[in-house]
Formats: structure tokens, C-alpha cells, sequence
């Protein structure tokens, strides 16, 4: 049985003001009206709520009980729409997003300082974890958006997986490196350099066995590939490779602090799978808050101009070998 709030609420008033007439005035009701909603609710509970007396309406011991409940009932209401309407509020509401240690230390902190400027009272926490944590931690609700490497999760029936465009990876040393000697390192001659950077999954991780990349024996993780000296953070990975010779995979964002300093020198080789596989990921069939919402356009706006970014020096440098080209065949045919 579903008893109405309304109804809840019409004999409340009335048992504050004893007499029908005043109450239903205060409830901007007619008084048969609020009569027909009392003979309702006392239908409904199969028991008299009020006795009509000479001096007025007085709650019988049922009255009494639904009079002190209902009070309680009706406050707990007023405590969940409240709720409601503070989660539905991004200003007053909170965020907590779990995401590996590349996208933290980079699209993901944009994304989250955007937002956290926009809205100066949302509560947010960000966690930096491995892949499975990120998925094991949505699907235990412990986080409300998850952005992680993709690889092998369109199983998982409970999650919503969303794409984020691919990103381009390039390999970076230290200037000094033996690498920097050699006029056009393959991709195969710089993998005999250790790496620094997280464990690999999915096609960048069978690139790397492929191309022969020294790794720690005994990886644990199956498909996934640990790199001779593993971190769980871009900017260490970063130092790392700095005072030695092992080579830090990163995106064009991820490296262009130490590229543009000199601290790093980007190797001009690649191959198809040296591409990001990052995507959203959050419980399939929930709605998301609106402070998941405007984080999710957030990271989306930052990884389309990362990819702005990336592609206008590729698109010089093609534009200028063009003209290479061109002259030369000018030249050739004079």
C-alpha cells in the first residue's frame, strides 16, 4: 500500500489546527475537499484517524501515531529532495574520478582544474590508480568516472565505455643519448633501450614484446608488459630518463614541458599501435551527475586541442617536404 504524501500532509494540518474550516484555509483547500482527502486516507489505513467532536476535530490513537510518524515522514521528504537537489547541483555537489597516472598528470588535471575553476564549491577527490583498479573501483561505485587504457574491456557488460580519440606516442630521451648520434633510429633499433613507464596493455604492449624491448622477467599481469624500471607517474618517468638512458614513451602534451627546456629530445620514429587507447568509463544504466557531466565535456575539450596541438607540426612538416618536393621536381625538369 502506497499512502500520498499529500494525504500525509492535509491531516497534519489539520491535526495542528483541530477544525477542518481553518485547516483546509491554510492548505488553500475548499472544506470538502479537505474532508474527501481525510475520508481517503483513513480508507486507505482501514482505520479512524479523527474524531468529530462539538469542540472540534480531535486525532483518535491511531490519529495520534499517524500525526507523530508522518511528521517524520514528511521531514525525511524534505531531507532527500534536498540531497537530490544538491547532487543535481554542480556548484554544491561532488566529483570522484579514478584514472591511470598518464591521463591524471595530464588531461585529466586540466580537465579537473577547469572545472574545479568553474565551480569553486564542488567537492572533488581524484584517485590515480592502475587499469583494473580504475575498472574494479567504478564498478564498485567508489568512483563516479573512470578514464583508463580500453584494452579487452568491451566484455565487461556492466560498464559504459566511451572512446577518447587516439593520441599519437612518441619515445623521448635524454640530448646526449647514444640514440640522438644516429641520423634515423627505427623503432626496432630504439626499443633495444630499456623503457620507463607504466605497465603496457593491449597493442602498445604486444608492440613492445614484438620489438624486443628488455622487460622484467616473470610479468604477473599476462597480456600486460612491465618495463624494466616501472612508475606509476609520468613526471618521475620523466627524471628518470633525464639522468639515464632509458627511453620515456609520452604523448606530445605528456613531453613538451621537457622538450620545449631541452631537458628531453623527442626520437622521430613510430609505428600504427604507438597510439593512446584511453576511454570513460562509468556504470552502464546510471545516470550520471551533473558534475560527471561537465567533467566528461572537460577532458573532451582538453584531448581535442592535445590533438590540435600534436597534429599542426606534423601537418608543417608535410606541408614543407611538399615544397621539398615540388622544388625539386621544379628543378629537375628545368
Amino acid at each position: 500500500m502506497v499512502i500520498e504524501l499529500r494525504l500525509i500532509r492535509n491531516a497534519l494540518v489539520l491535526g495542528q489546527y483541530g477544525n477542518f474550516a481553518r485547516a483546509a484555509e491554510a492548505l488553500h483547500l475548499t472544506q470538502p475537499s479537505l474532508s474527501r482527502s481525510i475520508a481517503a486516507l483513513e480508507e486507505q489505513l482501514g482505520v479512524p484517524l479523527f474524531d468529530r467532536t462539538r469542540k472540534g476535530v480531535v486525532p483518535t490513537a491511531f490519529g495520534r501515531v499517524l500525526l507523530e510518524r508522518g511528521d517524520m515522514v514528511l521531514r525525511r521528504e524534505a531531507d532527500l529532495r534536498r540531497e537530490i537537489g544538491l547532487l543535481a547541483a554542480v556548484q554544491t555537489g561532488s566529483l570522484t574520478v579514478g584514472a591511470g597516472p598518464y591521463m591524471n598528470e595530464v588531461s585529466v588535471a586540466r580537465a579537473l582544474g577547469r572545472v574545479a575553476a568553474a565551480y569553486p564549491q564542488l567537492q572533488v577527490e581524484c584517485r590515480s590508480l592502475h587499469p583494473a583498479e580504475v575498472v574494479s573501483q567504478v564498478l564498485a561505485e567508489h568512483v563516479d568516472v573512470g578514464v583508463s587504457n580500453i584494452a579487452g574491456l568491451d566484455r565487461e557488460e556492466r560498464l559504459a565505455v566511451e572512446p577518447l580519440p587516439p593520441q599519437r606516442i612518441y619515445l623521448a630521451c635524454r640530448p646526449g643519448h647514444p640514440l640522438t648520434q644516429e641520423a634515423a633510429p627505427t623503432l626496432r633499433r630504439a626499443l633495444q633501450f630499456p623503457l620507463v613507464t607504466t605497465r603496457l596493455r593491449g597493442e602498445q604492449a604486444a608492440l613492445a614484446l614484438r620489438q624486443g624491448s628488455p622487460t622484467t622477467p616473470g610479468d604477473a599481469y599476462g597480456q600486460d608488459y612491465t618495463p624494466r624500471v616501472l612508475v606509476n607517474s609520468i613526471a618521475t618517468a620523466r627524471l628518470v630518463a633525464q639522468a639515464s638512458d632509458l627511453l620515456v614513451p609520452g604523448t606530445a602534451a605528456a613531453l613538451a614541458d621537457d622538450l620545449a627546456a631541452g631537458r628531453l629530445v623527442r626520437l622521430e620514429c613510430s609505428a600504427p599501435a604507438m597510439r593512446t587507447n584511453n576511454g570513460l568509463l562509468y556504470l552502464r544504466g546510471r545516470t550520471l551527475t551533473p558534475a560527471a557531466q561537465v567533467f566528461i565535456q572537460a577532458l573532451k575539450q582538453v584531448e581535442a586541442e592535445d590533438q590540435a596541438v600534436d597534429a599542426a607540426p606534423r601537418r608543417r612538416r608535410s606541408r614543407a617536404l611538399h615544397r621539398v618536393i615540388k622544388d625539386t621536381a621544379g628543378t629537375a625538369g628545368g
